[in-house]
């Protein structure tokens, strides 16, 4: 009997196993070939989810879709990578909302100067009704918002000398990212800000044509700026998304299963990224330091001088943002401190 029974479960299993084989046959899913940009190096947590995303398409397709990554700018920086989406040039990139609020204006509640103080805080927002909504109105601009990654605190470095309080910014040329609220913040702290395209960061440094930047910890190491930058200050003045989107006209082409597929490689994408860019998080003061750089932190007296010298920014823009929408955020992020 005993043998009888194991035939038995191994029948019920291998019928189980058809059973799958055909549901994964019967799944509309054609052989497609998808190019996905992004700006970053490979090594970068943002590369890293963009190989598990292509990883998890291949899985869940038996590989009859294959997504071509490609790292650091090679088919344009953010804003041309975003507009040849938008043109079914490219099929997917991954864009920072400061340069998706090129096409998406509401995205700048995420610009706003010092409005997060934890990743906690920036999750509760982007996982909740805000980041949903946000993330729906790409469908206006011939794109589809799927999910978030995102790039992290962001931080200062120059070549000039450590900034320890607000007048330490004065004068000092530092490139940030092509968006209105960035320039207008620095320019409140009294810098000279120089909005450049992410590629042509590294040699503006280099030449001295510029004195210093604005960028994640983890940007800052993958972009090698700690080879030419002597400070490094944490401001942690901003918290940078960024939107993983699709060309709306390929996703038009797509059966609803293939949809399907993509958007649940993406949602699985975001546990695996928040994974490993905190775990990097952690070292990467560590290793900068190692590397050269002077590390310094800003005492709380003056951090919030530089909250006060940049209230003016975030005024300026509630308006043309929705103040009901920053008025949610805002509640959404109190919530998360009680």
């Amino acid at each position: 009997m005993k043998f009888h029974y194991k035939h038995i479960a191994a029948g019920l299993t291998a019928a189980v196993m058809a059973g799958l084989s055909v549901q994964a046959a019967a799944a509309d899913i054609q052989e497609r070939r998808v190019k996905f940009s992004y700006p970053v190096s490979r090594t970068n947590p943002v590369g890293m989810a963009t190989e598990k995303f292509i990883e998890l398409v291949g899985q869940k397709t038996n590989g009859k879709i294959k997504v071509t990554g490609y790292a650091d700018a090679q088919l344009g920086n953010e804003i041309q990578a975003m507009s040849s989406a938008q043109g079914g040039i490219i099929e997917m990139t991954v864009v920072s909302t400061a340069g998706a609020a090129n096409n998406v204006k509401e995205l700048g509640i995420f610009d706003l100067p010092f409005l997060f103080q934890s990743v906690e805080e920036a999750d509760a927002v982007i996982d909740g009704p805000v980041g949903k909504e946000l993330l729906n109105k790409f469908a206006a601009k011939n794109l589809v918002g799927l999910c978030y990654w995102d790039y992290g605190f962001r931080q200062v470095s120059n070549s000039k000398h450590p900034i320890n309080k607000v007048e330490d910014f004065q004068g000092l040329k530092l490139r940030v990212l092509q968006n209105r609220i960035y320039i207008d913040t620095f320019k409140a702290l009294g810098a000279n800000p120089l909005p450049l395209p992410y590629p042509e960061t590294y040699t503006a440094l280099e030449t001295k044509a510029i004195d210093g930047q604005e960028s994640a910890y983890l940007v800052t190491k993958s972009s090698g700026y700690q080879e030419i930058q002597k400070y490094m200050t944490e401001t942690n003045h901003v918290f940078l998304p960024a939107v993983v989107m699709a060309s709306k006209r390929f996703w038009d082409r797509l059966s609803k299963d293939e949809r399907a597929v993509i958007q649940q490689s993406c949602d699985e994408s975001v546990t695996y990224f928040r994974q490993v860019s905190r775990d990097q998080e952690k070292k990467v003061v560590g290793e900068l330091s190692a590397a050269g750089m002077s590390m310094n932190k800003i005492d709380p007296a003056e951090k919030q001088r530089m909250v006060q010298a940049t209230a003016a920014v975030t005024e300026k823009y509630k308006t043309e943002l929705g103040a009901e929408l920053v008025d949610r955020t805002v509640a959404t992020i109190n919530q998360t401190r009680k």
